[in-house]
Order: C-alpha cells, then sequence, then structure tokens
C-alpha cells in the first residue's frame, strides 16, 4: 500500500512526463524458467503458444546475489510489494526459502504463485517459517475432466495432488496456529472451464483457501482464441461472478470480482481508453536480469547486470517509455512490442487515471 506521500510524488513525476519522483509501489520478478507442466495459457510452455520473453535464454534461476542487491535498492526506494511469479514453477528454484527470507528482510509484501504440484508438509512448514505474506496457487480446473483440457500434456491426477496440498496447507496452519501465508486460489477463466466457476468457489471452500482470485484468459496475440470466450460468454462470466459475490462473503472468502468484470466491461482494446500508468509504479525483472516495464510488454528498459536498479528505473529507456505510454497514438505504436489486451494492470490505470486525469491539463509541456 502506497503512502499519501508516495502518492503525491507519484502525481510530481506524472506531471514532468517521464522522471519518477519515488520508487514502484510494486514489482514482480522471475524465480525460474524450468516448469514441470504445460498450462493451456502459458506463454512460455503452453503447447499451444511456447513464446520466449526476451534476455538470455541460457540462465534457467534468478540469482540470489543479484536478488540480495535488488531488496536492498527496492527498500531504499520506498516499495512496499514484491510479487514471485516465474516462467516456471517457483518451487524449482534450488534457493527459494533463501529469496522469500531475503524479500521479508528488506520489508517487503511477498506473494508467491504456485502451480501446486510440489507443495509437500516440508515445503508448506518452510512457507510457514519464512513468514511467505500471501500464496496464490494457479488452478485451471474444478474437476479432473477439466483439468486434462487446461493441461495438455500433464497428468491429469495432478489435480488431485493440488487439492491434497491446498488441505495439507490449512491444516499445517491450523496446526500451527499461523495466519500466515493467507492462500487464495487463482483460477483463470476460459472456454473450458467458463461454466464452472461456482464448482471452483465450492473447490475453495472445501480445501481451506481463504480468498479466490479469477482472471481473464491471455490470448498471446490470437495464439489462444480457440479458447478465448465468445461475447455473449462474457456476459455470462459477469453476471454468474456479480452473483457469486453475496455467496463467497457469506463463506468469509476474499475475491477480486469487481476488477475482474471491469477488465471484462473494459474489453481487450484498453488502450483506446486509457492511458498506461504503469512504467511509473511497476516493473518486472526476468531472471537473467532483464528489466521490462510489465508482464506484457517484450521491450527490455534496462538490465541489472549492467545498472543498478535505481539508475534504470529513471533511465532513458524507461523515460522514453513513459512519454509514449501516456497517449493513446503511443500506445497504439508500440503493439509490435506490447500485448496490452485485456491489461492485466488495469485496476492500477483505473485508480491513477481518477486523480491525475483533473491534473492532466497543467503537466509540463513536451519538448
Amino acid at each position: 500500500m502506497a503512502t499519501f506521500y508516495q502518492k503525491i510524488k507519484l502525481l510530481k513525476g506524472l506531471l514532468n512526463r517521464e522522471v519518477a519522483q519515488t520508487g514502484p509501489f510494486y514489482v514482480t520478478v522471475d524465480i525460474t524458467r524450468r516448469c514441470n507442466l504445460h498450462c493451456l495459457g502459458c506463454r512460455f510452455h503452453s503447447p499451444l503458444v511456447n513464446l520466449p520473453s526476451p534476455g538470455d535464454q541460457s540462465i534457467q534461476d534468478l540469482s540470489p546475489p543479484m536478488f540480495r542487491k535488488l531488496c536492498a535498492e527496492l527498500r531504499v526506494m520506498g516499495t512496499a510489494s514484491l510479487f514471485f511469479v516465474s516462467e516456471g514453477e517457483p518451487f524449482l528454484h534450488p534457493h527459494l526459502f533463501d529469496l522469500i527470507h531475503q524479500a521479508k528482510k528488506a520489508g517487503l509484501h511477498v506473494t508467491l504463485l504456485t502451480n501446486g504440484t510440489l507443495l509437500d508438509a516440508t515445503r508448506i512448514k518452510s512457507l510457514l517459517a519464512s513468514r511467505l505474506d500471501v500464496l496464490q496457487v494457479s488452478l485451471w480446473a474444478s474437476s479432473l475432466e477439466e483439468y486434462a483440457a487446461n493441461y495438455p500434456g500433464t497428468d491429469p491426477e495432478n489435480f488431485h495432488r493440488v487439492v491434497a496440498a491446498l488441505k495439507l496447507v490449512a491444516e499445517i496452519k491450523a496446526r500451527e496456529g499461523s495466519s500466515l501465508p493467507l492462500v487464495q486460489l487463482q483460477h483463470p477463466i476460459n472456454r473450458h472451464n467458463f461454466q464452472r466457476i461456482e464448482a471452483l468457489i465450492a473447490l475453495a471452500e472445501a480445501t481451506g483457501c481463504e480468498a479466490v482470485s479469477f482472471t481473464l484468459l491471455r490470448t498471446h496475440r490470437r495464439l489462444l482464441a480457440a479458447a478465448a470466450l465468445s461475447g455473449e460468454e462474457e456476459e455470462w462470466v459477469c453476471r454468474t461472478l456479480t452473483r457469486m459475490k453475496k455467496k463467497l462473503r457469506s463463506r468469509s472468502l476474499s475475491h477480486n470480482i469487481n476488477q475482474v468484470v471491469r477488465r471484462y466491461r473494459y474489453g481487450e482494446s484498453v488502450w483506446e481508453k486509457l492511458p498506461c500508468y504503469i512504467p511509473w509504479l511497476h516493473v518486472r525483472i526476468l531472471v537473467d536480469g532483464t528489466v521490462l516495464p510489465c508482464e506484457a510488454c517484450e521491450l527490455p528498459i534496462g538490465n541489472l547486470n549492467e545498472e543498478s536498479f535505481r539508475e534504470i528505473w529513471n533511465n532513458e529507456a524507461l523515460r522514453r517509455f513513459r512519454r509514449q505510454t501516456l497517449t493513446r497514438e503511443g500506445l497504439r505504436a508500440m503493439d509490435s512490442d506490447c500485448d496490452c489486451s485485456h491489461c492485466c494492470h488495469l485496476e492500477d490505470n483505473v485508480r491513477v487515471h481518477r486523480v491525475f486525469k483533473w491534473f492532466a491539463p497543467f503537466r509540463r509541456p513536451r519538448p
């Protein structure tokens, strides 16, 4: 959560058009490129997509010394949150718990996204000891049949393993009297599972999850168009999710339904409706140190092996990116580098725009 002072500094930077006056509010850090699954919608390991990210592909795992230095810089810059994601499965990184420890030592609120297949009693106890804040388990299915459709080429029995792991997390947390990590079941919605949203919610409750998070399928430049929902199906999903809010509240499950419905309502062409403020708030860091403005952008703006993070945060590449994303024409021109369809940062953009639109007429003139 950004402080009032950070929000004022954010506004000052936006008025300047390109130089951020405060550090990122949150960062996303990739841990490893190795994975044990082939999720249908995965940009990196889906048999239908397989689009490598920028950077040195020979480097498979995030370097602990590089990450330690990054955490020290983020602490000084006032960053509040860090999201551990991956091109692969985080539990395949040999030093995962050391990375979590470094992030927590820097005072960061830490979320870890996993497919859940490698969660066992030993790893769960280590997560509790690490004081991880949020454990986000991605599950594309609420049944064995759905799992087979959403994880092509993968053993469907993994579904039962993930369900058992979620129950074990709840059991160990209760036994040790731990409130952390909060367990959130993440469910990407697509044509293979959209009709069973209520079953997914029942599964989250049955396994002891404390939150459920829905997200939209990214088609990765239409490579997954066959799995995307039609307009009528999206409307059905919005109505169903809205109806489910009361049930979730009665079961004490937190959710992100309002945000998901907003993403459906805005549609794929978000850049036609909103400027992009994300390069003022966030960056993504790949395992080889490559820094990207966000998850959907393939345009490198620096590398932690060549510059400090503080230098990258206001270097010429990122300043140029910020100037360009504040206009509709600039966003449209970046289509080859950024896949902004159904923007995953929409909520942040809406929140900033509600305030900044009143100040935009007073920003510094273009040079």
